[in-house]
């Protein structure tokens, strides 16, 4: 295939070497256009054929070695020359390499993933996604500052800004932003469990399951129900489909 690529961008070249020996008499139309217009280059990565004849100075230099040593009919060994690299031409190396838009990473990309690999479980948890402000504090002298619900972004953002506003390494970083997380934690556990504890004094009592599974059990009843009368108004009909092809053969055998 690469042969015939090559044959068909050398047609102008090798035409005016025909012209040039008297072999051909007439210019065809096509060849000023090629002249003009030359033939691209194939986008498809082609091999190199190494096919000097030996022209070059290290295959003279050989092939005077081997008449030398009295080889008649030896071949010629071809060494590669210095500073140059031999290179495959297997079907791999071929292969057009795509242009591939730059990786773009933050510096809290390693923390995150550092933060949720000892914390998995904190993803469950669920996030207010509504914003207060809209920016970002741009000083923090302890957690809570961030404003609005504590999750594992926050710590994250607390820990990158520890690094670079207090100079901390990322393990002390880390640490110190931890240790507030888990008393922020325990913080809102001790206050849910005085809630429900509050709840139970003035009399609620506890759901036995949510509002969204009472309403989904209250829809399949009805299903279930309405299915009952279907199956009820077909047999109804059926019977009646009976009944009247009855009629109707009697009728026709009275007649």
């Amino acid at each position: 295939m690469y042969d015939k690529l090559a044959a068909a961008r050398g047609i102008k070249s090798a035409y005016e070497r025909l012209l040039g020996a008297n072999l051909r008499g007439e210019v065809p139309p096509w060849l000023h256009a090629m002249r003009t217009t030359p033939p691209v280059d194939s986008l498809v990565r082609e091999p190199s054929t190494f096919a000097t004849r030996g022209q070059l100075d290290f295959e003279a230099t050989a092939r005077a070695q081997s008449q030398g040593s009295g080889g008649q009919g030896a071949q010629i060994r071809r060494t590669i020359p210095e500073g140059c690299v031999a290179r495959s031409h297997k079907k791999r190396d071929l292969r057009t390499r795509c242009n591939q838009p730059p990786r773009i990473e933050f510096p809290e990309d390693r923390l995150r993933k550092e933060f949720y690999r000892n914390h998995p479980f904190e993803r469950l948890n669920p996030r207010v996604m509504l914003e207060h402000a809209g920016k970002r504090p741009q000083k923090w002298s302890r957690l809570a500052d961030g404003g609005g619900q504590v999750t594992g972004e926050s710590v994250i953002r607390y820990q990158h800004y520890l690094m670079e506003a207090s100079g901390l390494s990322k393990q002390e970083a880390y640490a110190q932003a931890t240790k507030e997380f888990y008393a922020v934690r325990a913080r809102e556990e001790m206050e849910a469990k005085i809630a429900q504890q509050e709840a139970h004094f003035y009399g609620a009592q506890p759901l036995k399951k949510p509002f969204s599974a009472h309403q989904l059990a209250v829809e399949d009843k009805e299903i279930c129900k309405n299915a009952d009368v279907f199956a009820a108004r077909q047999e109804e009909q059926r019977m009646r489909d009976v009944l009247s092809e009855k009629m109707f053969v009697a009728a026709a055998e009275g007649s």
